[in-house]
């Protein structure tokens, strides 16, 4: 028999109701999870409320854990009641018997992050009318520091100081913007080595968006980068965002590799 319950303090800036474990009978942990609330409007318009869990547990207490940690993202989703929202995890696309488990919980593995490689269309680049590409400068840590939280606010959050600090000294790295009503109103940052680019990040305005400017960014990114003899550009995509997969089908996005799945549940 085993039972769920909390840490008696924080851990790694959580708060202890979002943190389980499960226990035996003589209080010997068997099983860890947490939950995080994730709002992520620019990403995923169509379902903004994200709450991702993990878990590390024995066989006997996975389902008990697994359990708790719905109820406890039942709990947390009230918090916007009337925001779609889902649960959901990561797991390697190898790990079969991981997959098997959170589908016979009833959960869905349709989306998930994968690699593609982007077709740089033969036409040259239009810019739509009224808008202007420019460089951006990344010269000092306030201007790095500044970028961070523009990418931050449009729901880009998987780069961090250091990080970018690396890409800055990449034999490629471009960070372009495009301009309109006097006001950059969408970013794109690509960084690479030898022939071969990555788009590591874009977003655009929610005001600005259908309107082709980041599918223009893209396409004017690559036409630079094809001068110093970048000619094959990649991407994750994270195939459950509409705004990401419409900016690779615009592309010709070919997939590569599938690099995580996203076990998931509606809520």
């Amino acid at each position: 028999m085993y039972y769920v319950t909390h840490p008696q303090g924080p851990i790694d800036n959580l708060p202890p109701e979002n943190i389980l474990l499960a226990v035996d009978e003589l209080n010997n942990e068997a099983g860890r999870g947490r939950v995080i609330y994730q709002y992520t409007p620019h990403m995923d318009p169509e379902c903004p409320v994200n709450l991702y869990f993990d878990m590390k547990s024995s066989l006997g207490a996975r389902y008990v854990l697994l359990g708790a940690l719905m109820a406890r993202a039942r709990q947390l989703r009230e918090i916007a009641p009337d925001v779609p929202a889902r649960v959901y995890t990561i797991v390697d696309p190898r790990d079969t018997e991981s997959q098997a488990f959170y589908t016979s919980a009833g959960m869905s593995l349709q989306n998930g992050e994968m690699m593609v490689e982007l077709k740089r269309p033969e036409y040259e680049s239009r810019i739509p009318m009224g808008a202007e590409v420019i460089a951006l400068p990344l010269n000092t840590d306030e201007e790095k520091l500044a970028f961070l939280t523009r990418l931050s606010n449009n729901d880009i959050r998987h780069i961090d100081f250091s990080r970018l600090q690396q890409f800055c000294r990449s034999p490629h790295f471009q960070l372009l913007g495009m301009v309109r009503d006097n006001q950059v109103v969408s970013e794109l940052m690509m960084v690479g080595n030898g022939d071969t680019c990555e788009l590591m990040g874009i977003y655009t305005h929610s005001a600005y968006r259908r309107q082709g400017l980041a599918r223009a960014l893209v396409h004017r990114s690559m036409e630079i980068l094809s001068m110093e003899n970048a000619n094959r550009f990649v991407a994750r995509v994270m195939t459950r965002s509409g705004p990401q997969m419409g900016l690779m089908h615009a592309f010709q996005a070919q997939e590569l590799e599938m690099i995580a799945l996203f076990p998931e549940m509606t809520m």
